[in-house]
Formats: structure tokens, sequence, C-alpha cells
């Protein structure tokens, strides 16, 4: 099965690569068309089936529904992954580490209150996931950091609902957003890392392994405000539910359990952009700076009182910092960009106690394909010191693992190909570097095929 999966990565990577235009529709034909016939047709085998931007577009009703106000989208991601060697997969070994497969379902819908015509600047916004198949990363692989973000365990939940409100501020925009929101949709995101499938260049780990936090696949109520003096600069501020919960235990997404026993997850993060993102020729950048403090009790991972319990430390903290740069410009917003990310956390009450991760990301590598995206990056998690020093690390299932390295590296390349503006697919290797941060596992190689459906 591994070797037939082989096959069919490179077969699928060799017609992205080479095809051209000869079996892909051109974006900038696309939007052409679009704009001398506003009359699509309704047919699946007729041209126009293969402009729209969403594949039910074809229907008409989005166009409708935006009229009012309201915005409603669902996209469907599936990944087809395989574990060829390393990880959890040793010689002998009970475990299948043939093709994996698994899916995120995201149904949003977006209500803009002034084009309802109710008030200004008002939004409402409700969003629905669904997850289902494998978990590689957790019974495959072993890693730390997890190759596939959209993992995680089968569940249908709530996982946004939020009202924001913006207003005018002495002729600056001020916005204030209240409800169950995902922190790391607006804090600690690189664009250019959001390429890529391996979960730390969305969140970085020293914030999602150490601390229970609103991000996928469970959000938490909060209160966040936004400040943008310029059109360059930002500050942002929240305040989150201190413990989501986990899929198993927050099922349906609403688990709303404030107390101070859980804490509190509170971030800040100032940010400041230039140049147009639309036009690389401005080599657009921007440069973000984030700190974050949780007011639980943690545990210490190492260090005990007299009677041999953990130390306990009354909150957790850590800063981070994160940019994108255009490099080396093309055509429009074409060109070779890169992304770097860093951040830390006190060692001795988390697991990662420093990150460092970044790649390049080279859109149009191929002139007929000015939508395509190719991407190299690399994801180092380093492990705390003082973690390593303790014999071993109890997990909560029961197990205990023995952790002697000092990190998990990722390395990840990846192509993303516009088939349709609904269709893309993306191909992808990976290679981690001490899954788990465990000496007894070795490095793994892991193959990814993504598709990606906008209806």
């Amino acid at each position: 099965m591994s070797k037939r999966f082989l096959s069919l990565f490179f077969i699928v990577g060799f017609v992205v690569l080479f095809s051209g235009d000869s079996l892909f529709i051109s974006t900038e034909r696309v939007y052409a068309a679009d704009l001398s016939n506003n009359a699509h047709s309704s047919g699946v085998y007729k041209p126009g089936f293969f402009k729209h931007e969403r594949l039910l577009d074809v229907f008409h009703k989005s166009d409708r529904l935006e009229s009012k106000g309201l915005t409603i989208e669902l996209v469907y991601t599936a990944d087809f992954l395989t574990n060829h060697t390393g990880g959890l997969k040793r010689a002998g070994a009970d475990i299948d580490t043939s093709i994996s497969y698994l899916a995120n379902i995201d149904l949003t819908a977006e209500l803009d209150t002034e084009v309802a015509g109710l008030w200004k600047g008002g939004t409402f916004f409700a969003y629905l996931l669904n997850n289902h198949g494998a978990n590689p990363s957790r019974f495959y692989i072993g890693d730390l950091q997890t190759v596939s973000n959209i993992e995680t365990k089968e569940s249908t939940r709530l996982y946004e609902l939020w009202y924001e409100q913006t207003f005018d501020l002495f002729g600056t925009d001020l916005s204030m957003l209240i409800g169950q929101h995902d922190l790391n949709s607006e804090f600690n995101v690189t664009e250019y890392g959001s390429l890529f499938t391996h979960s730390s260049f969305g969140i970085q780990p020293e914030i999602s392994a150490n601390v229970p936090v609103s991000i996928f696949s469970v959000a938490a109520p909060a209160i966040r405000l936004k400040w943008e003096p310029t059109d360059s600069l930002y500050f942002m501020a929240a305040v989150y539910d201190g413990d989501p919960g986990v899929p198993d235990e927050n099922r349906g997404g609403m688990r709303w359990k404030l107390s101070s026993e859980e804490g509190f997850m509170y971030i800040y993060e100032m940010g400041y952009h230039f140049g147009d993102p639309e036009d690389s020729h401005t080599f657009p950048g921007s440069y973000k700076l984030g700190y974050w403090q949780h007011t639980a009790e943690f545990d210490d991972v190492r260090d005990t009182d007299v009677n041999g319990s953990l130390l306990e430390h009354q909150r957790n903290y850590g800063m981070y910092f994160l940019f994108d740069q255009m490099l080396i410009p093309g055509e429009g917003n074409k060109g070779l960009g890169a992304f770097f990310q860093v951040g830390g956390a006190p060692g001795n009450r988390n697991e990662v106690d420093f990150y460092v991760g970044g790649g390049v990301h080279y859109q149009g590598i191929i002139p007929s394909r000015e939508d395509d995206v190719l991407g190299l990056a690399v994801a180092h998690a380093s492990i705390s010191g003082n973690l390593r020093d303790a014999e071993d690390v109890a997990e909560p299932d029961g197990l205990t693992f023995h952790i002697k390295d000092k990190h998990e590296t990722a390395i990840e390349l990846t192509y993303k190909t516009q088939i349709t503006p609904w269709l893309t697919i993306q191909p992808g290797v990976q290679t981690v570097f001490n899954p788990g941060a465990d000496a007894g596992l070795d490095d793994a190689v892991i193959s990814i095929l993504r598709f990606q459906i906008n209806f």
C-alpha cells in the first residue's frame, strides 16, 4: 500500500508541475471570462462550471445572500497521509501504517449588519466544524508537533460564535469582539506559514504544547480588542477562558465553564505591516511581537516539595516574534517570500521551552501557473532541559515515555496547485527528526496528499 501511495504521489506531483495550461485552467483567464460574461452556466460539463470561486456558485445562490449581507462558506479538506518509515513504525510492531485518511469540514456564516440594513460596523459569525478519519500522529508517528494541522478526534461541534463591533475613535479604527473565538485566527499568525500542512507553522508549539488554549479544534469564550492607529500599525489584546476542554470533554463545543481554578489566557500582540500585499514589487512585509500569560497553576516538570509532590507555579507565560517578508518580487503577488517564527516559555513548567521555525514561499514559480505555490519550511521545538533531567514523563493516557533527545525537528516540502478556483491539490513530504523527542523512535518520513474543495 505504501508503495502504491508513493507512485500516486509522484504522478500527481509530475502532472502538477509539468502539465501547464494543457490540463488546468489559468486563474487569469477565469477572471477575464467572469468580467466579460456574468451569466455562468449551471451545467456540470460546460466551461462555466470550472470558472467559479465556489463549486455551488453555478446556482447563483451565494450572490443573492451576499447582497443581503450574509456570506456562507463550506470548505472540505482531506489528507491522505502515510508514514513510510520511522516513528511508531517498528519492525514486527502491530501498527497499521498504510494510508491514513483524515478530513475537516468547515461551515461558516457571517452577517454584515450594515449590508443587511441593520446598523453600521457589526459582524455576526458562526462556525460549525466536523472532523473525521484517522489520527496518524497519535497512533502511527508519535510526533509532538503534529504533521497534519487538521488532525483531531472525530466530532462535530460549534467551533466559533461571536459578534464584533467596529468604532471610529478619533479617526482611527477600534473593534471589540465577544463570544467563542479561535485565538489562532488572529494571534500568532503568519501568512506564508499558512501554506504548510504541519501544525507548528500555524500555531507555535511553545503555546499549543504547553497550556490549554482556545485553538483548533476546541475554542473558548473570549473578549478581544483591536486598535489600528494607522493603516500599518495595530495593537490587539484578548482574554480567553483558560481551559476550553479537550475534544472528548467538549464534543458539542459549548462547554462554557469560566472559573479562577481553570484560569484565564491573556494575550497581547502588536504588528506593523507595509507594502501592498497584492503587489510584490512593493516588498510587502508584516512583523509581529506577542506576549501571553495563563493564570492557572502549573506543575513543575521536575522539582518536588518535601512531600514528594511536584512544585506548583502560579502562572505560565511566554513571548513570540514572527514576520512575513517578500524577498524577490515578481508580477502582481508572485515572487519569493520568507517567514520566520521564534518563541519561548519557562523551562521549569513547560515541555517546549523554545521554538524556532521558518521557511520560503514561492508563488508563480511556473509562469503559466501564477497561483501555484511552492514551499519549504523547518520547525524546531526544543525540549525543556528540566524535563530531560527528569527520569521519565507520564502522559495522560497512562503511558510513560523516556525523553532524552533535546528537540523534535520537522522539515516540510510542499506544492499547492490551483486546479480550478474552487479546487486545490497539495502534495507534500515531511521528515520528522526525533519524533516526540523520544530516543527510542527512528526519524519518520511522511507523505501527504491534500485536497481542498470550496463549495
